[in-house]
């Protein structure tokens, strides 16, 4: 039961740090979009490098921050029923979930994302724009990763919700927003 908790942590902890070091593309992301907007307005300097960066930055944070969403709980899900059910009831609703519905769309999304990105590789694809960003499988890799890292959290949810079902104690629920910021 105790490894089972620990790879649970250790899983869950792997996809909550690179959701917190993605939170660092949205200085990237305004950084990159001031820049443009700046550039544009005042330089009458248009670049498609800079707005096929702005659009990587954004998937990056994206991609990089589902893991982080699954595992802190702000995902799409219907908590008016959670709030009805017991924590049993919402552990085998998670375990089910996770094992019907996450895991089997990770493997899918990586098993055909790899030739994605394999073929962006050797093709040297890049930008549609002439003067745009060579190098796309950089960005198409971070699918990769995100769904990887998505994936990771979900292994970890299942260890814990198989724990919890065994009868080890839930860990305590991280502090909510409000609480975060003193409201």
């Amino acid at each position: 039961m105790t490894l089972l908790l620990a790879s649970a942590q250790f899983l869950k902890a792997f996809a909550r740090r690179l959701g917190q070091a993605a939170a660092w593309f949205v200085v990237l992301l305004i950084l990159t979009v001031v820049v443009d907007v700046i550039t544009r307005r005042f330089v009458v300097l248009g670049s498609t490098k800079l707005q096929d960066l702005e659009w990587h930055f954004h998937a990056a944070l994206f991609l990089f921050s589902l893991g982080y969403a699954y595992v802190e709980g702000e995902h799409v899900r219907i908590d008016v029923l959670h709030t009805r059910f017991g924590e049993t009831t919402v552990a085998v609703i998670e375990l089910i979930g996770a094992l019907l519905f996450v895991v089997p769309f990770c493997v899918i999304v990586l098993y055909y994302g790899w030739t994605f990105v394999e073929r962006s590789y050797l093709l040297g694809e890049a930008s549609a724009s002439q003067t745009g960003l060579t190098h796309r499988w950089i960005i198409k890799s971070a699918l990769l990763i995100g769904f990887a890292t998505l994936l990771s959290a979900a292994l970890g949810v299942i260890a814990e919700q198989i724990a919890r079902l065994m009868g080890a104690a839930p860990p305590p629920a991280p502090p909510s927003r409000h609480e975060e910021v003193g409201l």
